[in-house]
């Protein structure tokens, strides 16, 4: 399984393509052309960590905001369905690299609305394995051992 950022806000839009399949998903802001309702799919400050052995801890905030027009009839009952769905399908979903799913957990899901939007927050942490090739100067080096 690879874990890659591009797979990772697939699956994301793939979650709510079942539930919203009318509704665009867009992966970045949109200047001219965005068609109501819809969802964005934004990433949020995230953090890397080295890990022994080419493994790296990835804890990557999400934000996916769902978009409607200013001022609709029932516009806060929509957003409380889409709140409602995005609480009960992403608690766990599934992500696929092509090659295979798997379920992935999310963690500190929160939920705010700003001017009319619905922003749903939340972190997804992975360790990934990034397979390198061994540079033994590297080691000798870090382990302050000269070659004379």
């Amino acid at each position: 399984m690879i874990f890659t950022i591009p797979n990772l806000i697939n699956s994301l839009a793939g979650v709510l393509k079942a539930q919203y399949p009318d509704y665009p998903v867009y992966t970045g802001p949109n200047q001219q052309g965005t068609n109501y309702p819809c969802f964005f799919i934004f990433l949020m400050p995230s953090t890397t960590t080295d890990e022994v052995d080419s493994r790296w801890y990835r804890d990557l905030g999400i934000d996916i905001v769902f978009v409607q027009q200013r001022n609709v009839v029932n516009g806060n009952a929509q957003l409380q369905e889409v709140q409602e769905y995005l609480d009960e399908n992403l608690a766990l979903f599934d992500y696929s690299d092509g090659a295979g799913t798997v379920p992935l957990h999310t963690y500190e899901r929160e939920a705010s609305t700003e001017d009319q939007e619905l922003h749903y927050k939340f972190h997804i942490r992975q360790r990934v394995y990034i397979p390198r090739t061994p540079n033994p100067m590297r080691v000798l080096e870090e382990n302050n051992v000269n070659i004379e």
